[in-house]
């Protein structure tokens, strides 16, 4: 069951639900980054950075739902910003099932877990196409 499918549609399924949850991260924080980008208070991320976050996430979500590899750029550049400047996970709702010291633990965690899935993942859609190509 499934192992009539080719490998490599399989990569690029994985690669378009990678693309949905980037979505439904940028959904979930929505409120926030337009919250930031009306405020200009002293105590938030400066816009430029709001804004560069947001472009590469949009950027990443399409490169991957259409399933290209150039995708990948912008979401390296994503995930990294979105937990450090931004503070949000990009699997909703599993922070909120630790306790509120927690928080920021727990989004490292689950937000290292998706960019390590990510890289395996781009490593293997590269070995199957080395491996088509000969």
């Amino acid at each position: 069951m499934g192992l009539d499918i080719p490998s490599s549609y399989r990569l690029i399924g994985a690669t378009k639900l990678l693309a949905v949850v980037v979505i439904i991260g940028l959904i979930q924080h929505v409120e926030m980054i337009i919250h930031a980008l009306r405020f200009n208070l002293l105590g938030m991320v400066p816009i430029g950075v709001t804004v560069l976050v947001l472009i590469s996430g949009i950027l990443a979500c399409v490169g991957l739902f259409l399933g290209k590899k150039w995708g990948f750029i912008p979401l390296y550049f994503y995930i990294p910003a979105a937990t450090l400047f931004l503070q949000v996970s990009l699997i909703p709702f599993i922070p909120n099932v630790f306790p509120a010291k927690h928080h920021d633990i727990a989004i490292m965690v689950i937000n290292g877990l998706v960019l390590l899935y990510s890289v395996l993942l781009l490593l293997r859609r590269m070995e199957s196409n080395f491996i088509e190509e000969y």
